[in-house]
């Protein structure tokens, strides 16, 4: 896969700004990688790691996030089917993403859109 430019206003960004907003483009094609998203920063996967430690973060720590904040956004959608949101996010099945969306918001997809988006 070729690195693509970043955008002007990414490349100022933190690096976890940066980061974040790589693995938003990221998902929206399909699954992500710490290895494409190094790759895009121009660095390896070791020095991605060492750079996002020193901010306090994980690669998997700043998906974890993109996928929450996104999964919220695909939830207000009630007609969009959960097993879609969940392959939208990556996951491989619909049972890891409930799993996932149990731990960040304390109530299964299902429950959450009945009681929240009513």
């Amino acid at each position: 896969m070729a690195s693509e430019p970043l955008r002007p206003e990414v490349a100022r960004a933190s690096l976890s700004a940066r980061v974040s907003s790589l693995i938003t483009v990221q998902l929206a094609r399909g699954k992500v990688g710490v290895e494409v998203v190094a790759s895009q920063l121009h660095m390896s996967r070791y020095t991605l790691h060492k750079k996002l430690k020193r901010e306090g973060l994980t690669f998997a720590s700043l998906l974890e996030e993109v996928r929450r904040k996104q999964a919220l956004t695909y939830m207000q959608d009630k007609t969009k089917p959960l097993v879609e949101i969940a392959e939208q996010l990556g996951f491989s099945e619909l049972s890891a993403f409930s799993r996932a969306f149990k731990r960040w918001m304390g109530t299964s997809p299902a429950e959450y859109r009945s009681l929240r988006l009513s």
